[in-house]
């Protein structure tokens, strides 16, 4: 089956004073301030208080909508070959990989200003780190930087007869890039700077195709086979969320979890703390891709229509 990063690093912030100099005018006489009621000699000025913003409530299920229909859903393009996975850079840009044709596409996010890549090795997840657009060539079980420049960040043996990984997401609070090793089942995060020298995370994980991060650091693994979704701990303990078999996209948004689920050919909000899950597009014949935007729009790929979609998520705009 198909699927699919900002550079961390140190900032620095500068806050810069600007001060006036007050000077007396020739021949001006100078003015005596007046008070009606002294101030005692201990005042001193209060600063006017900062207002404290309205927290924004967390998103629940009860936030979804009804779900959408396939039929019904916003197009934002129709491919002429068949699309797998996709990813969204903070610009904007929408990133889709097309593993048999070995191209990857970009658009904007109306579906605008179309432009291809020659990948060969079977493109299949992707991920951005700033301005580097990562993929995992499924046929090397490889990971490559596209774009700027060319260059292969490693290579995974793959000595099974499996297909090669699938999904791939960076971790921008950690500085990685979280590699499911699908083959292996093993669970793999590289660094985004400096030597990109695999730790491993999690092992016998059945076929884990993608992953995701959320607020507390917690990493929820999608697989193709059972248990479907599972919670990884940052003390390695884990545990299976929801009932699912067969997933092959998860990503984080809000409070919630929303993955594609290729046995009932739906896309599912998820409530990771109890498993609970609602459909929000259904009857998708092939749901392969999944990304979210900054402001909680989903873009979804059917690999079956050739059609990269849109929908909020749920709560979005709240």
């Amino acid at each position: 089956m198909s699927r699919q990063i900002p550079r961390t690093g140190p900032y620095v912030c500068a806050v810069v004073a600007a001060v006036g100099a007050l000077t007396a005018c020739a021949g001006t006489p100078k003015a005596t301030p007046t008070h009606s009621t002294p101030l005692p000699a201990t005042a001193t000025a209060q600063p006017t208080p900062t207002p404290t913003p309205t927290p924004k409530p967390a998103t629940s299920l009860a936030d979804c909508p009804a779900a959408v229909d396939a039929g019904a859903l916003h197009v934002v393009h129709h491919f002429s070959i068949s699309p797998d996975d996709v990813v969204v850079d903070a610009t904007g840009r929408v990133w889709v990989t097309a593993r048999t044709a070995n191209l990857v596409f970009s658009l904007n996010a109306d579906g605008s200003g179309v432009q291809s890549i020659a990948v060969g090795g079977g493109p299949e997840g992707i991920a951005v780190d700033g301005a580097r657009v990562l993929v995992a060539l499924q046929d090397r079980n490889a990971i490559a930087v596209i774009t700027p420049g060319r260059s292969t960040l490693l290579t995974f043996p793959n000595n099974t007869a499996n297909a090669g990984i699938d999904g791939i997401a960076t971790d921008a609070a950690a500085g990685r890039l979280l590699i499911p090793d699908s083959p292996t089942g093993q669970l793999f995060a590289v660094p985004l700077s400096g030597a990109a020298v695999p730790k491993l995370l999690a092992s016998n994980l059945g076929r884990p195709v993608m992953a995701a991060v959320d607020a507390a650091g917690n990493i929820f693994v999608a697989n193709e086979s059972s248990p479907g979704l599972v919670m990884i701990t940052a003390s390695g303990s884990r545990q299976a969320v929801g009932r699912f078999n067969n997933l092959d996209e998860v990503v984080a948004y809000g409070g919630l979890l929303y993955v594609t689920d290729l046995n009932r050919r739906d896309v599912v909000a998820v409530n990771p703390a109890t498993g609970a899950a609602v459909p929000i597009a259904v009857n998708l014949p092939a749901p392969q891709g999944l990304a979210i935007t900054g402001s909680g729009t989903l873009e979804i790929v059917d690999a079956t229509t050739n059609t990269l979609y849109s929908l909020p998520a749920c709560g979005a705009g709240r």
